[in-house]
């Protein structure tokens, strides 16, 4: 009697099948595809290229970079106007990457949108299995909070979970293979956002617990003769905890993109976004969201 293939062995073997087709269309890709609009008409067509990996570095992570190099038309989507209300919006350095990143922010914010009222229509007394496992990850993250900051704080926990399935949306949402996808958290601008957003909850909750004065004595002089060194470390919170997300997210995209190169993008690009970006953009998630919640544990109970 033969065994049954494991459901992990049948996504192996699709994706083995799916990426040597893929090579086989494409003349170990000497082409590739192109989606977008051309002289107000939209194409959906393939186009002879020659793969360069530095070029490809720079077209991917510094697409700005690569127009000016290659002299593109200053457009998007077929349009000088967008391009230029984009351009204003980067102060003239990068007009596509700031477009390509508020685009790829609002797709994860309508994700997160479409993903609430899913669950809050089919929420059940007898749930399905999309339902557990949300309530597993909020039931965790809720004993994460009442452990750190006590069962009288609990409320800080729809804070931490959605900031939790934020950023995990963000790194796994770059996995998805349409052209132009990315994840929004390789930018520095969105994990810098979100640095300074959990600090300022956490001085928030400190002048919250503790009085605006009681605080803000803390970092006076007469007060703390360290206050320099509060202050800076202060700023140091920001920046390790936004570096650390962007750090292993880019670093891990370019080394995804890299190792493909050589192997001609041929079964183990799977392992790589596998490990990357399933394993270490959860583990990214996690580990920002659990600092968040340390930095306001430890404010609030000096």
């Amino acid at each position: 009697m033969t065994k049954k293939k494991s459901p992990m062995m049948k996504i192996f073997i699709i994706f083995f099948v799916v990426e040597i087709a893929l090579v086989l269309i494409s003349g170990n890709f000497t082409k590739e595809l192109e989606i977008g609009f051309d002289n107000g008409k939209f194409v959906f067509r393939q186009i002879e290229s020659e793969f360069n990996l530095q070029e490809k570095i720079t077209e991917e992570f510094q697409i700005d970079e690569y127009n000016a190099q290659h002299e593109e038309v200053k457009d998007l989507y077929g349009s000088e106007k967008l391009f230029s209300v984009f351009k204003t919006l980067s102060m003239g350095e990068t007009p596509v990457g700031t477009f390509q990143l508020l685009r790829m922010l609002l797709i994860v914010d309508i994700v997160l949108l479409f993903m609430a009222l899913f669950i809050r229509k089919f929420l059940a007394g007898r749930p399905s299995k999309s339902q557990l496992i949300f309530e597993m990850i909020y039931t965790m993250l809720e004993d994460f909070v009442r452990e750190t900051l006590g069962k009288d704080k609990i409320y800080y926990t729809p804070y931490i979970v959605t900031l939790f399935i934020f950023i995990w949306i963000c790194n796994m949402i770059g996995m998805i293979p349409i052209p132009g996808f990315m994840e929004p958290t390789r930018n520095l601008n969105v994990p810098l956002g979100l640095g300074l957003m959990a600090v300022v909850v956490v001085h928030f909750s400190a002048v919250k617990f503790k009085g605006a004065w009681k605080h803000i004595q803390e970092y006076m002089p007469h007060k703390n003769p360290l206050f320099i060194l509060d202050i800076v470390g202060e700023v140091s919170k920001i920046v390790s905890i936004s570096f650390r997300l962007f750090g292993n997210i880019l670093g891990g995209a370019i080394i995804i993109l890299v190792v493909s190169s050589l192997v001609s993008f041929v079964v183990f690009p799977v392992g790589l976004n596998l490990f990357f970006g399933v394993f270490v953009g959860t583990i990214q998630a996690f580990v920002f969201t659990m600092l968040a919640l340390t930095y306001i544990g430890v404010e609030i109970s000096e």
